[in-house]
């Protein structure tokens, strides 16, 4: 009977992670530290998980280690449900949460594996991203290329380690940065 039920219960847990994920499609991006890319996209209505990683480079299995990522850029693939939040929502988003201006990285982390970029899977995601941008943006766009995921420690970071993400966050500038931009563009 034991065995039964422990049977019951897989295929249950299967089915829901069918149902979950059976309507899901991926966006990726990156926005400077992926521990806030996560943040940002998380609290968005119709998105069902965030991953912090990497992508957007050549080097083989990129790791967070010094100089182990090679020339890949921080990024986060986006787990959503199209029918509740749109390709175009996605891009509108990420133009609200980056320093569109900066190519050169995202506030206080400086270099290319923290410059923004949003890539897109064929040319009609292109074509909304590039229509979508800001007249001043230096956001790259890119076509979609291999993900690698971060270790699980820096997945969520930002709950599992509220206090040093905040003040990270914080002593960065990134909320002063972006409300400057929002003010210059209302």
């Amino acid at each position: 009977m034991k065995k039964i039920l422990h049977f019951v219960i897989k295929v249950k847990i299967i089915f829901f992670l069918f149902l979950t994920y059976a309507n899901s499609e991926t966006f990726y991006y990156s926005g400077g530290c992926f521990w806030c890319t996560e943040q940002d996209f998380e609290e968005l209505k119709g998105v069902k998980e965030v991953i912090s990683g990497f992508t957007g480079g050549t080097s083989p299995n990129p790791k967070y280690y010094p100089n182990q990522w090679g020339d890949h850029r921080e990024a986060a693939e986006v787990i959503y449900n199209p029918k509740l939040v749109t390709f175009s929502e996605l891009v509108k988003h990420v133009f609200k949460t980056v320093d569109y201006e900066d190519s050169e990285g995202q506030f206080c982390d400086r270099g290319h594996s923290y410059s923004p970029a949003i890539y897109y899977k064929n040319e009609v995601q292109k074509k909304i991203i590039n229509s979508m941008a800001p007249k001043t943006s230096k956001v790259a766009v890119e076509k979609e290329s291999k993900f690698y995921p971060v270790r699980e420690e820096h997945q969520d970071y930002y709950k599992k380690n509220s206090l040093k993400y905040y003040l990270y966050k914080t002593a960065c500038g990134r909320e002063r940065r972006l409300k400057q931009l929002k003010n210059v563009n209302n």
